[in-house]
């Protein structure tokens, strides 16, 4: 909606599920100016200078080298284009998943680096290390709110991200750490 009928969006991911996602949403608000394509951040194969803006929400932690994705980005996107990232920020600043996370290393479970980039000065480093320049760093508040503990550990298991570290351990542990993330 944002960029009107005589632009469009061009909705990019590694996996198909995800653009599948993404589709259906799209076609579900009515919108015809939004495709998607299956594509590598770390390997962009669109043409260069050819976006107004790249926006990665909630990815750039999963890769090694940040950096290189950012190039990656910056290349596609025209002069004077922009290039964002949605991070998460550290585990103390996000409860919410920092405990997840925090209870499930207790227990061996392996977790994603989601806060890999959540100090201001690790994310800036990325950035220029890309090469892009004024640089704006802007952290963003936000809430949730649930009826209970029990709603938000309900939640919590729903969130493939959460959910997924607990899957290997034996049922008993598994119900365990949950008391305890409810706790």
């Amino acid at each position: 909606q944002r960029v009107g009928p005589t632009s469009y969006v061009l909705a990019t991911d590694i996996s198909a599920s995800m653009l599948k996602l993404a589709a259906d949403a799209a076609r579900e608000e009515g919108l015809t100016n939004v495709e998607t394509k299956i594509v590598d951040a770390q390997k962009i194969d669109l043409e260069a200078d050819s976006f107004d803006a790249v926006i990665c929400q909630l990815g750039l932690f999963l890769f090694s080298n940040p950096a290189s994705v950012l190039r990656a980005m910056r290349r596609v996107v025209r002069p004077g284009g922009k290039v964002a990232a949605l991070v998460f920020s550290t585990p103390e600043k996000n409860p919410y998943q920092g405990i997840v996370l925090s209870v499930a290393r207790r227990f061996g479970c392996n977790t994603l680096p989601l806060f890999s980039l959540g100090e201001i000065n690790t994310l800036e480093s990325a950035f220029r290390e890309s090469g892009l320049t004024n640089i704006t760093i802007q952290p963003v508040s936000f809430s949730r709110h649930y009826s209970s503990t029990s709603e938000m550990n309900r939640r919590l298991k729903e969130t493939a991200v959460l959910r997924t570290p607990f899957e290997k351990l034996a049922e008993a542990e598994r119900q365990q750490a949950w008391v305890e993330i409810e706790r």
